[in-house]
């Protein structure tokens, strides 16, 4: 199952100025010749085959090979020889080395088609198995390291909608159920300004961890745990990428702050997997119902990442219509005790190009249902106890925002084959907040998610134009 494909980072150039000339060396005292111990042959650099032979190009071609041949494994001293201070204040060497692990993990059949650019800019076209990426590479034009880098679906992203009845518009034929909400938040509560689509529940994919992170908090407000509170990681509780805590051995403790960050940032699921199974299903589900949830039972029981997976990679047909038929009571002990402690096999998702099941088997929520999430969020960050959850929340914006306009944004998204969710909370410069959510399902064919990011991107700028 595909929760979060690859990461986004867009930060702009700055330049910085250049470092002053080394003093020429003294002339070394005449001595006897002799002859000098041989020196280690120095690494060769990492690159790519393929990429161009400018400065932007030998950049790309690390970034690539880091990426595939290196497995995503980088030390904080190599990004901070790589990137310039300004992106690294954007996005920590620490995030970094973690993303670039996630990227190792889910691009490691990386190949590259095509690449064009400058001295100071890079666009490679890749394809990762079927799927197709950009790689959008910037330079700083005085220090020559990467100022910019951004990887997103590679398509045809279409304009950006211009108004908000042509961004409805758009919506409405980007699948056959598709929805998009845009409301303020009044303390909290939303009122919708623009809305398109339906008002049923779609599938809403990893999205749905903004109720774990809800769980979370709500435990932590009720004085039974505290952000820094530290959780072992367990085998048996692991799930499948995106993420990295599945690398993680058995017994690596990490607070529940860490746990909170990575499921949403990165959109871990087996942080996503220990929460929940930490905090308990019933709980989960308490907290999706102080939401007010247009339909609670539809997500009840609550079902973890690592079992989802089971269901849709190589579990029989006739043993996924069994669990579909029975009832809540025998569904959780089906969950706990025939699921328990399985594992799923990420060989089975290589196949995994068409929607499965997604009217049946996922996790489900309305636009208005998500705005309320998000609005109930805010509220418990209100809280001094609950504030750190709007830093979670802020971690990934996931695609680039103007921040002089928007000082704050929270971003949580959501996908497999025939689903896609995308979902913000945003503060504008004038200190108003806002959420907006666009939800599209194709039971028997696919979303395309360039042209549903266009359509977001253009309503955040609209709305920031207001």
């Amino acid at each position: 199952m595909r929760f979060a494909l690859v990461i986004a980072v867009a930060v702009s150039a700055c330049s910085h100025p250049n470092p002053p000339p080394a003093p020429a060396p003294s002339p070394a005292p005449e001595r006897a010749a002799t002859v000098p111990p041989a020196k280690p042959a120095a690494p060769a650099p990492v690159t790519f085959a393929g990429v161009p032979e400018t400065p932007a190009g030998k950049e790309l071609g690390w970034v690539l090979g880091t990426i595939v041949h290196g497995k995503g494994v980088v030390t904080k001293a190599e990004l901070e020889a790589k990137f310039t201070p300004a992106f690294l204040t954007a996005v920590p060497a620490e995030q970094m080395v973690t993303l670039f692990g996630q990227l190792g993990e889910q691009l490691a059949m990386l190949q590259l088609v095509s690449v064009k650019g400058d001295e100071l800019h890079a666009i490679a076209h890749v394809t990762v198995g079927p799927n197709k990426l950009r790689v959008t590479l910037e330079l700083d034009p005085a220090s020559r390291r990467i100022a910019g880098l951004l990887l997103r679906p590679d398509g045809d992203e279409g304009p950006k909608p211009k108004t908000f009845d042509e961004a409805m518009t758009m919506t409405t034929a980007l699948a056959p159920r598709a929805q998009l909400l845009v409301a303020s938040l009044d303390k909290g509560t939303c009122k919708p300004l623009h809305r398109a689509g339906g008002k049923e529940p779609l599938a809403i994919a990893s999205t749905v961890k903004l109720y774990v992170l809800l769980g979370l908090v709500d435990r932590i407000l009720a004085g039974k745990a505290t952000w820094d509170d530290e959780l072992a990681v367990r085998d048996d509780w692991k799930s499948l990428p995106s993420g990295m805590t599945q690398k993680d051995a058995a017994g690596t403790k990490l607070t529940l702050r860490e746990y909170a960050t990575r499921m949403i940032s990165i959109s871990d699921n087996t942080a996503t997997d220990h929460l929940l199974y930490t905090l308990g299903r019933d709980k989960i589900e308490a907290a999706m119902r102080s939401t007010k949830h247009t339909n609670p039972r539809l997500n009840v029981p609550f079902i973890s990442t690592r079992e989802l997976f089971l269901f849709k990679l190589g579990m029989p047909a006739d043993e996924l219509d069994g669990y579909r038929k029975l009832d809540e009571k025998k569904r959780r002990a089906f969950l706990d005790t025939q699921l328990a402690g399985k594992v799923p096999d990420i060989t089975h998702a290589a196949n995994w190009q068409k929607p499965r099941r997604i009217d049946e088997l996922e996790w489900f929520a309305t636009s208005e249902d998500l705005c309320r999430a998000m609005g109930t969020l805010w509220q418990r960050a209100q809280k001094p106890k609950g504030k750190d959850l709007l830093d979670v929340l802020a971690k990934n914006p996931g695609v680039p925002i103007d921040t002089a306009r928007w000082p704050y944004v929270g971003y949580k998204g959501g996908s497999e084959p025939g689903v896609l969710n995308l979902t913000w909370l945003l503060q504008r410069s004038d200190k108003k907040w806002f959420v907006v959510v666009l939800t599209a399902n194709a039971v028997d064919g696919h979303v395309e998610e360039p042209k549903a990011t266009a359509i977001a991107s253009g309503v955040i700028e609209l709305l920031g134009a207001d």
